[in-house]
Parts: C-alpha cells; structure tokens; sequence
C-alpha cells in the first residue's frame, strides 16, 4: 500500500507541475513550422511555355520535399503585372510567386504605375533557369547571318518587318535599330504563338520570340534560327550562335526565370527556400528535363540573383529611357 501511494503521489505531483505548461497559450513571437498547409505557386506562364514548364518542375519537386501540395495558380497578362499583384495581396506565408525577368526588370519600364513595388514587395529566393529568345527567318529568307540580315535592312530601307516577344528583347532591338539608323517596320502581336506563325509564312521577316515557341517550326524546317540572345548557347541548338558570338553583345540578354517570397518572409526561411529549389535544380531528372526544352539551369544565392535583376533592370530602363519601346 506505502509504494502505490507513493507512486500515486509522484505521479500527481507530476501532473500539477505539468499543468501551467498544458494550459498557458504559446509565448508571444513563437512560430509554427511552415508551412502549414498547401502553398500556391502564382505564376504569369502561359500554359506550355518555358516559364509554366520551370514553375511546375519547382512545384512537385517542393511538394515532395514538404509534403504538402504547392499547386500552379496561372494569371498571364500584362506582362506580368497581373500575378503579381495577386500575389502581394495574398496573405503572407500562403503564397510562392514564380515569373520570368522580364516581370522584375522590364514590367516597370512598360507600366509605369504598378500598384506594388517590384523590389520590395517580391523577395528573390532563387533562379531556376536562363530561358532563350532567339532571332529567327523563314529557311529561304536571303541572309545566312543576323548582322547580314541588319545589312539588307539598311540596304533597303521601310522595307523590312520584325516583331518581338515584349519585354528585354523589344527594347534591345529597338534601341540597336535606332543606333545603327536602320527603317524596319515593326509588327505587333498579342502572342509569340502567331507571331512565329506569321514569320513562318514570310508576313514578318525577322522574328525574336521565345525558342521554346520557335522551336517546332524550326524542326518542321519552317523557320531557321540565327542566334539566341543568352551568354550561353542553348543545349537543345548547339550549333546556334549567342547574339555575342554572331557580332552583336548589344542584343545579349540572360532572361532568369526563378522563384520569389513575401515581403517579411524570415531569412531563416528565405535561405532555406534557396536551399530547397537549388537542390531541386541540381536533380538530375530536372537538368534533364530542363536541357530537353532548351533551358539551362541557374544555381545562385539570392542575394545574386537579385543583383544581377537589379543590373538588368537598370540597363533597360536606360534603353527605354532613350529609345523608347516599339508597340506599334
């Protein structure tokens, strides 16, 4: 009887011990684990593109590591600004946000008054990949090069079309035409689908679009790339030469789609974010994939990552600055 009631003893003075820690809330400031539940993944893409491509390799590749879902939440429109804004208006912590450069970089450059700060309001986690616009004829287009078909432009002048995805690419060639005093008639388009189309039928001259857009009609013969606009040659063509290579750096251009956070988001998180995607780039199967389609993957903290935006960002808003952008 004396060892059950001292074992009843210990245990309920154990009991009442335990009790404030059991009924007194959380201390102040202390956070739970995230995350909690599904985060969604708010992107510009357009279905099929190189961007939706990269944001849905992230998405599972995140999904598996926290086991929760991460789905892709898809506004395209204003040239990015739409998805954007959804996102800083999303609560902080439920929401991932996923787009190309061009949305940090060039977006300010076409919309002036956006209703969120780029560089504030998105916190960079980390590159994915270099994404590849290339300048592209139709195969019987008489020049071999792209400085030869900028010769038959100054040769002739009015004469010539040429359209561009919008964004870094309108602007660089814009402002090359201008320096180098050449009349070519700009042609504008609501997608890079019909823009490649119409160059594919000899109504545009010059194209420079997405490569994962021209690409198709490059392997059915119906368009010939002359460059991609990278530092790098693309896997997928490696028998094109970088804008650099052909004679032109004035049109080099690493658009680097990656991965941003909230405003406040922790940097105990923030880095652990990096961490996570820069493994999911290194994963063989995503280099893989990504090679596929063209794109090379990026590693580099986020720090670089915004630097190199910020660098960007500064050298377009120049050229617009002076040049102006072609929408006609």
């Amino acid at each position: 009887m004396s060892k059950t009631g001292t074992g009843l003893g210990v245990l309920s003075r154990r009991l009442v011990l335990g009790a404030p820690a059991l009924l007194l809330p959380r201390q102040a400031g202390a956070q739970s684990p995230w995350p909690a539940g599904p985060i969604r993944f708010i992107t510009p893409a357009s279905p099929g593109g190189s961007t939706d491509v990269m944001v849905r390799l992230l998405s599972e590749g995140l999904s598996r590591r926290y086991q929760v879902p991460f789905p892709v939440d898809t506004r395209p429109g204003a040239e990015g600004s739409i998805a954007a804004q959804a996102f800083v208006q999303a609560a902080p912590g439920t929401a991932l946000f996923f787009t190309n450069a061009g949305t940090v970089t060039t977006t300010p450059v076409l919309i002036p008054r956006l209703p969120y700060d780029p560089w504030s309001d998105l916190v960079t986690v980390a590159p994915v990949a270099t994404d590849f616009l290339a300048y592209a004829v139709r195969p019987d287009f008489p020049a071999a090069t792209l400085p030869e078909v900028f010769e038959r432009m100054r040769a002739r002048p009015g004469t010539y079309t040429w359209c561009s995805a919008p964004g870094g690419t309108n602007l660089l060639t814009n402002a090359y035409l201008q320096v180098n005093k050449l009349d070519a008639v700009f042609i504008n388009y609501r997608t890079t689908g019909a823009a490649a189309l119409d160059t594919a039928a000899g109504r545009v001259d010059l194209a420079v679009q997405p490569l994962i857009t021209l690409a198709p009609l490059v392997q059915e013969g119906k368009l010939r790339l002359l460059a991609v606009t990278p530092s790098v040659r693309s896997p997928a063509w490696p028998d094109v030469p970088t804008a650099k290579e052909a004679g032109l750096p004035e049109l080099q251009l690493d658009p680097v789609s990656g991965a941003f956070g909230w405003k406040g988001m922790p940097g105990g998180l923030r880095s652990q974010l990096t961490a996570a995607v820069q493994d999911i780039v290194r994963d063989p199967g995503t280099v893989q994939r990504m090679r596929s389609l063209g794109l090379v993957p990026r590693i580099a903290s986020a720090q670089e990552y915004e630097r190199d935006l910020r660098e960007t960002g500064v050298r377009l808003a120049e050229l617009a600055q002076k040049y102006g952008v072609r929408s006609d």
